[in-house]
């Protein structure tokens, strides 16, 4: 009985795996695509801006506010 309630699970997995493929296509592909290099650019971004206030915080006893939006803006963080 167990065996059957297995080969029942597989039978729903590749019911599954068909519909999914059913519904895909390039332009799926390249939407996929384009968000995670968007993700990938600002994540580029968000570790400069990180490194670059880590240093500004090791270099000063007193960090102000203006600094730190200075590095924001200079990054396109804010505007």
């Amino acid at each position: 009985m167990g065996h059957r309630q297995f080969g029942s699970v597989i039978g729903v997995s590749r019911t599954s795996l068909a519909v999914a493929e059913i519904g895909y296509d390039d332009r799926d592909y390249d939407t996929w695509l384009a968000t995670l290099t968007q993700a990938t650019a600002r994540l580029d971004v968000l570790q400069t801006v990180v490194s670059e206030l880590r240093l500004l915080c090791e270099r000063e006893d007193v960090v102000q506010s203006r600094q730190v939006l200075e590095v924001l803006q200079r990054h396109g963080v804010i505007t």
